[in-house]
């Protein structure tokens, strides 16, 4: 049982029209899978979408050499290995983290959430990420139109990007929450659009819309921004999505400034480095809601990772934490085995087939790849 090949694969998936946030927009999806395959030809599978063409050739030339016959099962000892090798790009060993885990399960014939201790839930709580800005325009001018789909999908709790303005904030935000009623759950995103002090100039115009929380209000490693916030915010303070480590997190939960903890699993070192973003937040008693971006992979890799988080009270009328992040917008690298199921409580079912429960394949990723590269032992 040993590792026989790393398949590369660099996606691009064009979009119809242009979206963004406050700060970036962009006209395609893009991502890296990797493909990890031992000598029996079992799959397994893990993706970096931050940074995917410097990640795809860390893993070639530093990464996959080291794997070549290695046991697929020993994920440890190999994160351990990678994450001194990988010189800081953590995304790399992310991708392959996931794989593994995806292989090690499949071998055992069990799902990634019981290969990482078992399931706590067989539904999670799943909130539409969205909408997204549109250049041209009134970036909020669509907004009302396309809640209105992701209500009648089924979702129960909405993340509205916003940091436009805040007087146009504040009346979107409003608007939504008079169309999600008093029962629904809302977030905002800043984006890191705003400094400290005009985010919450902002917020403080949003009091009657309940908001659970406010990703972003600054930019990510402003510690003191967060500390101010922090005594002067009624909803709770979310961040960590470009963290790279768990350590990235220490100072926001000594200086009680973060509540809510938002690592990527393909940013902080995959599902074993965001287990330890995990352990820590358990110590100082704050909910882990994984950061989800990419394509299938990472979302179902969040999935699972979120089916074995601990609940905790959000003060959410819809339940409690945890949350899974389900990008709401228009993305085929999410719908490469048919777009995840909403069901009409607004949950994502837990898949119960070994591994991350989707099959992949290189002919489903053959439309969208721009370069491939497979590592074999000579």
């Amino acid at each position: 049982m040993s590792i026989a090949a790393v398949r590369l694969y660099h996606l691009v998936a064009p979009l119809p029209e242009v979206i963004g946030n406050a700060l970036v927009s962009f006209d395609r999806r893009e991502t890296l899978f990797v493909e990890i395959v031992d000598r029996d030809g079992r799959s397994g599978w893990g993706e970096a979408w931050h940074t995917p063409a410097a990640d795809h050739a860390t893993i070639a030339s530093r990464l996959a050499p080291r794997l070549l016959g290695q046991d697929p099962q020993q994920i440890g000892r190999l994160w351990q290995e990678m994450r001194e090798v990988a010189g800081g790009a953590m995304g790399a060993v992310a991708a392959v983290d996931m794989a593994l885990h995806d292989l090690a399960a499949r071998l055992r014939g069990i799902p990634v959430s019981t290969l990482l201790g078992g399931a706590l839930r067989h539904r999670v709580a799943a909130y539409a990420s969205g909408p997204f800005f549109k250049p041209g325009g009134h970036p909020y001018r669509e907004f009302e139109r396309e809640v209105e789909g992701y209500l009648r999908a089924g979702f129960k709790a909405i993340k509205l990007r916003s940091g436009f303005a805040p007087a146009d904030d504040a009346a979107i935000v409003n608007t939504i929450r008079q169309m999600m009623g008093p029962d629904g759950t809302l977030m905002l995103d800043f984006n890191q659009s705003y400094a400290p002090r005009a985010a919450l100039a902002a917020v403080s115009t949003m009091r009657e819309a309940g908001l659970l929380w406010v990703e972003e209000p600054t930019v990510p490693g402003d510690l003191q921004g967060y500390r101010m916030l922090s005594g002067h915010m009624t909803p709770a303070l979310a961040g960590g999505e470009t963290f790279t480590d768990a350590r990235a997190f220490r100072p926001f939960l000594e200086a009680g400034c973060m509540d809510v903890l938002q690592p990527d699993i393909a940013v902080c070192g995959g599902l074993t480095g965001v287990g330890r973003v995990a352990a820590l937040a358990e110590l100082y008693d704050r909910p882990v809601v994984p950061h989800v971006w990419g394509g299938i992979v990472n979302f179902q890799a969040a999935l699972h990772l979120t089916a074995t988080l601990p609940a905790q009270r959000s003060g959410a009328a819809a339940g409690g934490y945890p949350f899974l992040e389900f990008d709401a917008g228009p993305n085929p690298l999410l719908d490469l085995c048919g777009r995840p199921i909403v069901n009409g409580d607004g949950t994502v079912t837990v898949p119960d087939a070994p591994g991350f429960g989707i099959d992949l394949n290189a002919d489903i990723l053959s439309p969208f790849v721009v370069a491939r590269q497979d590592v074999t032992a000579r």
